[in-house]
């Protein structure tokens, strides 16, 4: 394989690229718009108020402990609600203007009580909620419960001279983030643009694979493999133009990203490496595409399909921690999640370079492998065309 060789043709392929403005203008400018769309969506100001769950409470218990506990939830920092009558609460929940309805029954207080100070059954609260507002319902649950519980403890306590005081939290909380040097509305933004560039890459790649798929349709392939050169020279030739371009792409959308929206990067040579290693793999799957696709349309629909399900597994639209435990373990076999995890970590999460080699090197390790795939694709068909 002589490396003016595989430039050439890497150059010829640039041209065709480059020939092209539209196509390079959506190629540059896709990703930037994503990315700065998800970050808008997800941005929250430095101090903005936080999540209030509207809610209404129906009382039909006329105790003082069940009183006491409606106005606590009314109350509550959390809860954005009033106290109203059954029907006017349903009225609300049909019109969407409360999330959740409690409901305090008749008797209330004094089961509640009893339960509390001698174990006895405890009473059954109903929490109203339209379809699809299960998470609602169950942090209605958890402040609910949180409440109840003081409020009991007080009647409990008061015979005993307990303070009321001595009934609420004895600690302040105090959050910190030991992984961001910044406000959290910038890590919102750095995620979406390593989350964003990411998935452009694979659809960059996918876009390079059908066009070599097109070039084998039109002969162009076969004109090429006519040439004294190697089949290892023309797909090296082909995987160098895709990472070169792939490389450009991080460049120009992390440029943006830092002048418009403050993106930093922490590590500069943990973000090099993981842009190569990125770079490496978005020119594998190009090739894996071409290898494996068969026709042009084919090959089109089942990218697309497998690129957005990698994306959506391997944390690229929402971080990891947000989706379900299996999904969080069973994403560690994707590359997608390594290479997220390694530009996340050394944009915004303080990772040096000890923790971002390692995830390039596992990206590198799924690029390679692809590339031996398509290789071996590559060289099984040309031997049953010769035979």
């Amino acid at each position: 394989m002589t490396p003016w060789l595989v430039w050439e043709l890497a150059r010829k392929d640039l041209r065709l690229f480059l020939a092209d403005w539209r196509g390079v203008l959506l190629c540059f400018a896709v990703p930037i718009l994503l990315a700065s769309a998800f970050g808008a969506v997800f941005h929250r100001q430095p101090g903005a108020e936080t999540y209030r769950l509207r809610a209404a409470v129906v009382v039909e218990d006329d105790g003082p402990l069940a009183r006491r506990v409606a106005d606590a939830l009314v109350a509550s920092a959390h809860v954005e609600g009033r106290v109203l009558p059954l029907d006017e609460a349903r009225a609300g929940l049909d019109a969407a203007a409360s999330g959740v309805v409690f409901v305090l029954p008749q008797g209330f207080g004094d089961a509640l009580r009893k339960a509390a100070a001698e174990g006895t059954a405890p009473p059954a609260v109903r929490i109203l909620h339209r379809p699809g507002q299960g998470l609602e319902a169950r942090l209605a649950e958890g402040l609910l419960t949180e409440v109840a519980l003081r409020e009991a403890a007080r009647d409990l306590l008061a015979p005993l001279g307990v303070p009321e005081a001595r009934l609420e939290r004895p600690f302040t909380v105090r959050r910190e983030s030991l992984t961001g040097p910044g406000e959290s509305a910038i890590d919102v933004f750095a995620h979406s643009f390593c989350g964003m560039s990411l998935q452009y890459l694979l659809f960059w790649g996918m876009d390079s694979g059908l066009l070599l798929l097109r070039e084998r349709k039109r002969g162009i392939w076969k004109r090429l493999r006519t040439a004294p050169v190697g089949l290892g020279t023309l797909l090296a030739g082909k995987a160098l133009a895709t990472g070169l371009v792939a490389l450009a792409q991080i460049a120009v959308t992390f440029a943006f990203g830092w002048l418009v929206f403050g993106v930093t990067i922490g590590s500069l040579p943990g973000f090099v490496v993981l842009a190569v290693a990125a770079a490496g793999l978005s020119a594998a799957t190009g090739l894996v595409v071409a290898a494996l696709g068969g026709n042009e349309g084919r090959a089109r629909s089942v990218a697309i399909l497998t690129i957005l399900t990698v994306s959506m597994l391997g944390g690229l639209w929402l971080p990891l921690f947000l989706l379900p435990d299996w999904v969080q373990r069973a994403a560690f076999l994707l590359p997608t999640t390594w290479a997220a995890r390694g530009l996340e970590g050394v944009t915004w999460q303080g990772m040096t370079w000890d923790g971002a080699w390692p995830c390039a090197v596992v990206v590198l390790g799924y690029a390679a492998a692809f590339l031996l795939v398509a290789v071996w694709c590559f060289r099984r068909a040309e031997a049953r065309a010769a035979g």
